[in-house]
């Protein structure tokens, strides 16, 4: 059972990958994006607790700020625990039909995720239809572990006590909320 059933040249699949992008019309296509997936992913203490999976409507080839924005509000809580959003990313395949062999060939060439620091409009090219199923935003959302929130707030406490005054002391005046102008004797 040692023997290959077929055996295949890796020279036969460049020459046949040749052909079929040259003959088919299934590469040569861009088309707008009518809808994204979205990823969201929920982290306690580096560990997957949960997921989700949505699809957003974009509307010409933007997935808008406000929508990602409410996606992101709506899936602050999950299962009574609060999360922050500590990333989000975008995973588009941009590629064009002169890049399908380069690519074919070697794929550490391209980089297909973008990082995104705020919420904002995330933009998506038209690309070949093929991989438009694809495209999608990720967003992850974490707990902040106990020993963070016990040191912010305690930050907090120390925060809330501490009181700045300034004096003026060059001129023998003072200076209050009151309207009246008082010197020193």
């Amino acid at each position: 059972m040692d023997e290959q059933v077929i055996s295949i040249n890796s020279d036969d699949i460049v020459e046949n990958l040749d052909k079929i992008l040259d003959q088919s019309s299934v590469f040569k296509t861009n088309s707008n994006i009518d809808s994204v997936n979205c990823y969201i992913f929920y982290l306690n203490n580096n560990q997957l607790h949960n997921y989700k999976k949505y699809e957003i409507n974009t509307t010409e080839n933007k997935l808008s700020k406000k929508e990602l924005l409410n996606v992101v509000l709506s899936n602050v809580k999950q299962q009574n625990k609060k999360y922050d959003l500590v990333g989000i990313y975008k995973f588009e395949i941009n590629l064009d039909h002169e890049n399908i062999k380069t690519f074919c060939k070697d794929q550490s060439k391209f980089d297909f995720i973008t990082s995104y620091k705020s919420i904002q409009d995330i933009y998506f090219k038209p690309c070949i239809e093929m991989f438009n199923d694809n495209n999608s935003v990720i967003l992850f959302f974490s707990t902040k572990s106990l020993a963070q929130e016990t040191s912010t707030k305690a930050k907090m406490v120390k925060n809330k006590t501490k009181k700045n005054v300034r004096f003026n002391l060059k001129n023998n005046t003072t200076q209050g909320n009151n309207k009246t102008l008082r010197t020193r004797t």
